[in-house]
Order: structure tokens, then sequence, then C-alpha cells
């Protein structure tokens, strides 16, 4: 045989000049195998490949149910093992002979040696590698799909399936649609999307490759109401996709029945996954790590971070440096996102983030005249599930050109603020200029994290965050019942126990925001000291609007926030404040952090409501006096602790008087025999027990927000006890070492 006119006949040595297949030749080494011989297993390094000269090779697959899938065979003139060395990843399939067979072998130094003289080849092998490794995933996903089908019919299965690409961002199909098709995914990643009756929409979770979606129309009847899609599907980076029509559906589950039984089981296992996760792909979290106005470098940051993720699962951290070094060519990071050699590294990343539950890129990015994204920046930002943009905090706050490329990209992943400030930080500031700088952004930011250098639990709680599994802490209003918050607070510290979100409302809200700027219990409790005199606190006035002016609280609020913004906590805070004049609920998330926890606790005809931007605001407990509710919404997949004052209704016993009622003759009974004294409410009590009311149906619709209720009895104490405060913290802390118990 002229093995030189052989080889400059393959499509993948067609650009060779005469002189390089002849060095090529130098290189390549003869093998033969006899019949059923084994050429290498799946799972073995990748160290060579090989080109059939005659005979006839079989390729099978162990998929990862354990069912050795017919991937094809292989004729001469067919290549194998290209992918191995392109990608560095260790055989994905066993090749063995069916007949006597002979072969050219190039190893691994030798494929080394002839792609450094001609660097074309890799975009040629890259082109003709493509079909073929997708059809041998497609293969393998089926028989998982489907179960083992013969080798004949499962090549004919594939003939007969479409293929279809998505780049990132672009959407599969929409909610409501009606659809006749299925899909799987080859490579990339979807992201499912489901819009509420009150037109939000709540990500449902992704799905990565070997994963199907849209299989429920095809089991539906054809245009009845079960045919229509449930959420809309996009692309989070390129994603090609084997599209499997009614048609091509209904002839195989007719030809093989058994197929459906094997669907049914695959949609059971999903489902109870569902069920366990709330999210689909939760094993695959792609991170991208973003400077902005960085001095050094974010190596520590991301050594930081890994350490705290570790705690969830595998966590894999990768630089262009770090990727080429294990993908084994050099210049690979920068290959540009269009060449064909780039679908070969997105295989490669793909299979690396499905071995590990996160995934973190470290981005450096340059930008070219067009102001463009380098290669490398722009495939971490595509293929990220969540952008981190790491500042410095009391660096310049304006966005950088690279946070201006970011619409540019193809990316629709949900951009995060991490700022980053010195280890003996007491209070962070300026945080709303952050965000305001980048409020009118194409790419807004849609939360915000602190950190300090070296701050482990900082790094745990912005891990936990990312991943999804916050820990919200809920604080109830109560006056002075409010201090049991502190009895709780304390346990929690001595248990080491960390939490992530804090919120309340009313008493609870002062609380929350001292548990927002990391206070201990111990100086929360230096607050309830404060507190203990009443004189000191309730500065009374004519009662017009309320009982006192409040201006000592008011002064007292602002002295202890010290002029932080909500913005600014170190834990993420919010408290609740019933808006009058809407008749509903406002949420305080961000502003003046005094403000906001004096609106909260702005308790009816005691303290004098706020006004803000027009409206009227007074005590949250009135419409929501334990939020969790609001907590879970912020956590969805997280934990939330709710901490209930259990009071009863301040109004309790007989109470005789009639329809009408005069203050005065009520005053001057007074002064008469108790036996004589007309027994009815007063106006707090009715204030007090109108709120009570109110919490007591709220919490019956609410508690199921919450994964604990620690549930602190306190009815022995008055609204406005407030010296009572150390008997008081003393039940909260034996209420949360009751209920936390086994948690």
């Amino acid at each position: 045989m002229d093995l030189h006119r052989f080889l400059a006949c393959l499509p993948v040595f067609a650009q060779l000049d005469p002189e390089s297949i002849g060095r090529l030749l130098e290189e390549m080494e003869s093998r033969k195998l006899a019949g059923g011989e084994v050429l290498f297993d799946q799972g073995q390094p990748g160290d060579a490949f090989y080109i059939l000269l005659s005979g006839k090779l079989r390729v099978t697959a162990i998929t990862s149910a354990g069912v050795e899938a017919a991937v094809g065979t292989l004729e001469a003139g067919d290549c194998i093992g290209e992918m191995a060395l392109l990608t560095g990843q260790p055989r994905s399939a066993t090749v063995s002979a069916l007949a006597a067979s002979e072969l050219l072998c190039l190893t691994r130094p030798a494929f080394e040696r002839l792609t450094g003289r001609n660097p074309g080849i890799l975009s040629g092998l890259a082109t003709q590698l493509l079909p073929r490794f997708q059809q041998m995933q497609a293969s393998i996903y089926l028989s998982r799909l489907f179960g083992r089908l013969e080798e004949e019919s499962q090549q004919q299965l594939l003939g007969q399936l479409g293929w279809r690409r998505l780049d990132s961002g672009e959407t599969l199909f929409r909610q409501g649609e009606v659809g006749d098709e299925m899909y799987i995914i080859v490579q990339g990643r979807l992201r499912l999307i489901a819009e509420e009756a009150d037109s939000c929409e709540r990500v449902l979770g992704e799905v990565g490759a070997g994963e199907y979606v849209g299989e429920f129309v095809l089991l539906a009847e054809p245009g009845s109401p079960e045919s229509k899609r449930t959420a809309t599907l996009y692309a989070t980076r390129q994603t090609d996709l084997l599209v499997i029509s009614r048609s091509v559906f209904d002839s195989l589950l007719c030809r093989y029945p058994q197929a459906l039984l094997n669907l049914a089981r695959q949609m059971a296992q999903r489902s109870a996954k569902v069920a366990r996760s709330a999210a689909w792909g939760e094993n695959s979290m792609v991170i991208a790590l973003i400077p902005a106005r960085m001095e050094g470098t974010l190596e520590e940051f991301a050594r930081r971070l890994a350490q705290a993720l570790e705690q969830s699962g595998p966590t894999l951290v990768l630089d262009a440096a770090s990727f080429e070094r294990h993908y084994g060519r050099p210049g690979a990071a920068q290959t540009a996102l269009d060449d064909p050699l780039s679908l070969v590294i997105n295989a490669w990343l793909d299979e690396r983030e499905r071995e590990h539950r996160f995934t973190l890129y470290i981005t450096a990015p340059t930008l070219d005249e067009s102001g463009r994204l380098d290669a490398w920046s722009k495939r971490c930002v595509e293929d990220a599930d969540l952008l981190l943009l790491v500042g410095e905090g009391h660096a310049d706050p304006r966005p950088t050109a690279v946070e201006r490329a970011l619409p540019s990209t193809s990316s629709r992943s949900r951009l995060e603020l991490v700022l980053v400030h010195d280890a003996g930080c007491q209070v962070p500031r300026g945080t709303t200029r952050w965000l305001e700088a980048r409020r009118a952004c194409e790419f807004p930011v849609q939360a915000w994290h602190h950190i300090r250098e070296g701050n482990a639990a900082d790094f745990r709680r912005l891990a936990r965050r990312v991943a999804g599994t916050p820990i919200g802490l809920t604080l109830a209003g109560g006056g002075a019942r409010g201090w049991a918050h502190v009895g709780v607070l304390r346990y929690m510290e001595e248990e080491g126990m960390e939490f992530d979100w804090v919120a309340g409302a009313s008493m609870g809200a002062i609380v929350a925001g001292g548990c927002a700027l990391e206070w201990s219990s111990g100086r929360i409790h230096e607050l309830a000291a404060q507190f203990s005199d009443p004189r000191k606190l309730l500065d009374y006035t004519f009662p017009y609007a309320s009982v006192t002016a409040t201006r000592r609280i008011t002064s007292m609020l602002q002295s202890l926030y010290a002029g932080a913004d909500i913005e600014d906590t170190w834990r993420p805070f919010f408290c609740i404040s019933l808006n009058l004049n809407e008749g509903r609920e406002r949420i305080h998330t961000r502003g003046a952090l005094w403000k906001a926890v004096r609106a909260s606790m702005a308790f009816p005809g005691i303290f004098a409501p706020v006004a803000d931007e027009g409206c009227v605001l007074i005590d949250g407990g009135a419409v929501n006096n334990l939020p969790v509710d609001r907590m879970r919404e912020r956590c969805p997949s997280g934990t939330v602790i709710g901490v209930e004052l259990v009071t009863g209704s301040p109004v309790r016993g007989e109470y005789e008087f009639g329809p009408s009622l005069s203050g005065w003759r009520l005053l001057f009974s007074r002064f008469l025999p108790a036996s004589r004294r007309t027994r009815i409410p007063t106006m707090l009590n009715i204030i007090d027990g109108l709120v009570y009311s109110n919490t007591h149906y709220r919490l019956n619709e609410a508690w199921r927000s919450a994964d604990l209720l620690v549930k602190v009895p306190v009815q022995e104490y008055a609204l406005l006890e407030f010296d009572k405060y150390e008997q008081i913290i003393e039940a909260g802390y034996r209420a949360a070492r009751e209920h936390f118990q086994g948690f």
C-alpha cells in the first residue's frame, strides 16, 4: 500500500504538504490486531491515536447506568483516538477488532511535534472530529434514556434525529407553546424559567449534557392542553441538542415498547432528584470571577472561596494558565470561540464541570481595539451560571471598561458584586455608590456581598449564598419581649451556628439590625440595658399622632447604627413596615439602616409614624410580625429559621361596660374602690390586641415558609416592660436550647 498517498487522501491530513506527510510517516508505528483483540479500553489514558489501514473495528461505551452501548464501527481510513490527544481526557470508549486489522499509530509526543510544526492541523482535526464525537455522545445518551437497542436500530435512529445548536442566551421554547419535540443535550446547558401568575419569573433549575427536556409533550395527546410547554428554556452557553420528533418517538416505541419503561424510570429518578434538590443540575455550577479595580490578582480570593465551597462539594479552580496546563496545549486558552477547536475545548470543559459541584473560572480580562473581551474571559463569562464582580471596597466605584464590555457577550448569567475590605474593617462604607454607578448598566448587579480579607466566616457566608444554601434568621416583633432574641443569639453563638440573612419586624428589626452589622449577643445585651428605663426613651407629648414624640428613640437609633446603610451591612438585611397610604407591607432593603428600623418599630399610638416618599409608615408587626415568608423568597433553597414570640392576647379576662364610654369618667373611676371600677382594656391593650390578632392570623399562613420556628413563651411580660430584659433574654435562651436540639 502506498501509505504516502493513503494519508494524503484522508481529510484530516489534506492540508499537509508532501514533505510534512513524509515526516508524519516517519513518526508513525505499525500495529496489528487479531479478531476480538482490544485496542484500548474506556477510561485508559489517551496517549496515542490510530489510523485504520485494513480490517474492521467496533466501538462500545459503558454508560453511567452500567449499560454497554454500541457506538459504531470503523472501516479502513477511519481515525481512532484523536479526541483524547486533543483534549487530554481518558478514552471515552472501548475499541476492539471485529476482524484482523492493521493500523498506524501516532503517539502523543509525535503528535505534539507534528502540530508544533503545522499548527493548522489542530483546526483540521477539530473539524473532522466534532461530528464523530457528537455521534458517539449521542449514542451513549440514547442508550441511557431508552435502554439498550440493537446496534443497527440505534444507528438508524441516529440518522433520523435532528441536530440543533443554540448560542448562549438563545431560547429553545417558551412556556405555553404547543410542542411536538423532545431534546437531549449533547453539550452545553439550558436554564428553565417559569412565569408565575403575577408575571414574575422563577428559575426552576438547569440541565446539562446527557439530560433531556420536553418529553412530556410527546406522551400527551397532540394539540391537547397537556402538550403545551410548562416552562421556558434558554441556553446559558453554546449548546448542541439532539432533536427527537413525535413521529420518530412514536416509531421507536412501537418497535421497542421496553424503551417507554426505561424512559419512565428515568423520569421517576429525575423527579426524585428534583424533590430532593428543588433544582435540576444541582451537581454543577460554574462561577466566573471578574476583577473590578483590584490592585492584585484574584488567585487568593478564588482559593479561599473554593475552600469554602468544598464544604458543599468538589470544587475546581481554573485560570488561563492552569487550564492550558491541564488541557495540555499551550495557548489553548485564547482559542477564538468561532474556531473549530473551540468546540473541542467546550467539550473538555463540560467534562470537567460535570466532575465537580463547583467550577471557578478566574479571568484577567483584556480588551481588543474594538473593546471586546479576550477569548478566555469571553469563554468564562458565557459558560458561567454566575458572574462575581470582585472589587476593593475603598476603590473608585465607577464601572470599568471590562464591565462595559459584558453586554457584548451572549451571557445571560446573574451578576453579583463582591466588595473586599481590610481585615480590620468595622462597617463597610460607600456600597451605595458602587450600586448606583451600575444601576443603569445593561448588565445590572442583582446582589452584593461584603468580604474581609482573610475572614473565613465571610467566605463561608459567600459560599452558601452563591451555592443557593443560605441560612436566613427572622426575628419577630413584640415590644420589650423582643429582647428574647438576644438569648437565642447567645445560644447560637455558643453552638457555633452561622446564618447569612437576617430580618425582622418591630423590635425584631432593632435586634436584626445589630446582627446585620455583626454585633455580638453581648453587645445587644448592653443595648437592652440602655432601653431598660422607659423614662429615658419615652418623651411624652400631646397625643395627636402618638403619645410620644419619639425623638429620643430616633436619636438613639441614629447613634447606634452610626450612619450605616442597609447596603453596608455584613449580613444582608431587611425589615418590614406597614405603608398606610397603600395598605400593604413595605420591605426595606436599601437606604439608611436607622430609618428603616425606626419605621418598622413605630408601634401605633405609642411611637410616631415615619414619613417616607410621601407615605406614612408604621410598625411592621401590624402587617407581618414574623416575615419568614419574605425570607423564604430570598432563600428559596436555603434554610429559614424564625423566632416567634408567644405572647397571647393582651385583652384577657371578663369586661363589663356599656356601648358608650367616657374617658373622663373612666379616669375618675381610678380613684374609686376596685369593686366599683369599670373594667375595660386600655387603648394600648386594644392596639396591642389588634396587632396580636393580625400576627396570629398571618402566622397560620406563613409558618410553612420556615424550616424551624423557635417559639419563645413570653406571655407573662407586657409590651413596655423593658426593665424585665434579663428575664426575657433568659426565656429566649431556654427556648433556643430546646428547639435547636436535633436541628
